[in-house]
């Protein structure tokens, strides 16, 4: 875990260090109503949310954090990418997550990491590495998204790794000219389960359940520009999306304010 770790990190000084004079640096913020990820709104309460980022031709390293109002939900990660010229991107997050769930208790992803020492990569720690690939149809709006945890805190009761796995696809249709509309689907899954159970399973009733296998998302989003003055505009999105494998249905909203 820790040459992971050293691999990654060395990765993006590299980067920085020869690619500053050609490459851009960006920023981003956004307002959620709740942080959902992946079939569960792991962040409850209302979220302000940043992204910096470098990027130098197909490659982009950078840092996502999120901070929920209620000062509960805490979560700041690091990742690298890479996009091809043909719109196949590969990702690795190192996502590090120290807040407090209301996640079931008996939930393994989150009962194994019960301290928040950030340099602890051991069997204890709040670290997952998501790894991912994203990657959008020719001459079509569908786009597909396979991503595994390959280390961290996804583990079963052996302390084996599990390797849960998501996929989800999704189609845009531009609807009013600045109207985007996304269906969507995911599945969630695992590798190398134990007890059947995944990464997934948030809630009391889906840990119960311990499928290996299931339909993770259903939902919809619509996100549009909002003109606020002549010179500011801002993204605003709303959506809904039903769990089955959690058994919950949640509405989302956001704005990206720059």
């Amino acid at each position: 875990m820790k040459k992971i770790v050293f691999t990654v990190v060395m990765g993006l000084i590299s980067s920085l260090i020869f690619a500053q004079d050609s490459g851009k640096f960006d920023l981003t913020a956004s307002l959620h109503n709740q942080w959902y990820w992946r079939g569960y709104a792991v962040g409850p309460d209302p979220i302000i949310a940043a992204q910096a980022s470098f990027r130098y031709k197909g490659l982009e390293v950078g840092t996502w954090n999120g901070y929920g109002l209620a000062g509960i939900w805490k979560d700041v990660d690091l990742y690298v990418s890479y996009t091809t010229k043909g719109g196949l991107s590969i990702a690795l997050w190192d996502i590090y997550n120290y807040s407090d769930y209301s996640a079931s208790p008996s939930y393994a992803g989150y009962g194994n990491h019960t301290q928040s020492n950030y340099f602890n990569y051991g069997t204890g720690t709040r670290h997952f590495f998501d790894l991912s690939v994203a990657y959008t149809l020719p001459n079509t709006n569908l786009n597909l998204f396979l991503s595994s945890i390959i280390a961290g805190r996804d583990r079963n009761a052996d302390k084996s790794q599990r390797y849960s796995s998501y996929f989800k696809a999704s189609y845009d249709f531009t609807v009013n000219e600045n109207v985007t509309v996304t269906p969507y689907m995911s599945v969630g899954f695992a590798l190398n389960s134990d007890n059947n159970g995944t990464f997934w399973q948030w809630t009391d009733k889906a840990v119960a359940d311990a499928k290996s296998f299931g339909v993770n998302e259903i939902g919809i989003n619509i996100s549009k520009p909002v003109k606020i003055t002549d010179t500011y505009s801002v993204k605003a999105n709303a959506g809904v999306v039903a769990s089955p494998l959690n058994h919950t249905m949640t509405g989302l909203l956001g704005v990206t304010l720059f």
